[in-house]
């Protein structure tokens, strides 16, 4: 599937096939779905390079995580990183709040993870940001798949 999405880059194709594919794509990490099968291939037969390079890596797999990278990029220690079209903040810190198309006001909560899409309100703490994953796999039990 990734060798047909790839080979429609660059053509009008590509919206159609990759809406169309991508879904279907197993959902696992790039060191497991490439680098160790071609590693086992041996160091020439798996065509797999190393270029050494001086930059930071954050695997940014939760929202506590872009929290913390935004927060680490922007110098802040605990402060909030608010995304949203106004904001008010009271009393509040360690909060990370996603809603772009409305005024934000942030009074006497800490380290929240408010995320607010079209069709989805997300409202948890930090600590417990990891478990979004359980929301997702619910999703797919109620079969809510516009929602995943």
């Amino acid at each position: 599937m990734l060798e047909e999405i790839a080979s429609a880059f660059g053509t009008r194709k590509f919206a159609s096939t990759f809406r169309r594919l991508y879904p279907k794509c197993e959902d696992i990490s790039v060191d497991y779905a490439v680098l160790e099968p071609r590693s086992a291939k041996g160091e020439r037969a798996g065509n797999i390079f190393c270029l050494p390079a001086d930059f930071g890596w954050n695997d940014l797999g939760s929202w506590s995580a872009l929290y913390e990278h935004h927060t680490a990029k922007s110098g802040l220690l605990e402060g909030n990183i608010i995304r949203a079209a106004g904001e008010f903040v009271l009393n509040a810190s360690g909060n990370y709040v996603h809603a772009p198309n409305k005024f934000v006001a942030t009074v006497g909560v800490h380290d929240l993870v408010v995320v607010d899409t079209p069709d989805a309100l997300l409202i948890t703490t930090r600590q417990h940001a990891q478990d979004v994953g359980k929301v997702v796999k619910h999703l797919d039990q109620k079969k809510l798949h516009k929602l995943t």
